[in-house]
């Protein structure tokens, strides 16, 4: 046994054991505490991506409804304008695969820019991002 040998790292494994699908759909967290609106923003047979302006706390139950399904989840992360729900049993791979094609996802918000920094659409460089002061 070498005294400075270095280990090799054990390899991470991968958090979601299920890849989402993107899609966008209007849905609802109904939850005791009010009901959010939102947007559904990806979805697996194990879990999705909520949109919402106010998304609830971390470790809350709740609902999931869109289109004509729903399903009962909790909340496992939580970030500014989104969340993330686990549901609580695996909905069928056929209502992810018939919601992926119902309401697929829309273009991205982030503008794809050529390899000189121009936008391709316009021709032109685009505006420095404004700063907020407060």
């Amino acid at each position: 046994m070498k005294m400075f040998a270095r280990r090799k790292p054990a390899t991470v494994p991968d958090r979601r054991s299920i890849a989402r699908v993107r899609v966008d759909c209007v849905a609802m967290l109904i939850m005791p505490s009010g009901n959010r609106a939102g947007r559904l923003f990806d979805i697996s047979t194990h879990g999705a991506r909520f949109v919402t302006q106010d998304p609830p706390a971390r470790d809350v139950s709740a609902i999931l409804e869109w289109h004509s399904h729903d399903a009962y989840c909790h909340i496992i992360w939580t970030k500014p304008g989104m969340c993330g729900v686990e549901f609580d049993r695996p909905i069928p791979a056929k209502v992810v695969d018939d919601l992926a094609g119902a309401a697929p996802a829309g273009p991205r918000l982030v503008q794809r820019m050529a390899d000189d920094g121009t936008d391709p659409e316009k021709g032109c460089r685009p505006a420095p991002p404004a700063r907020f002061v407060g």
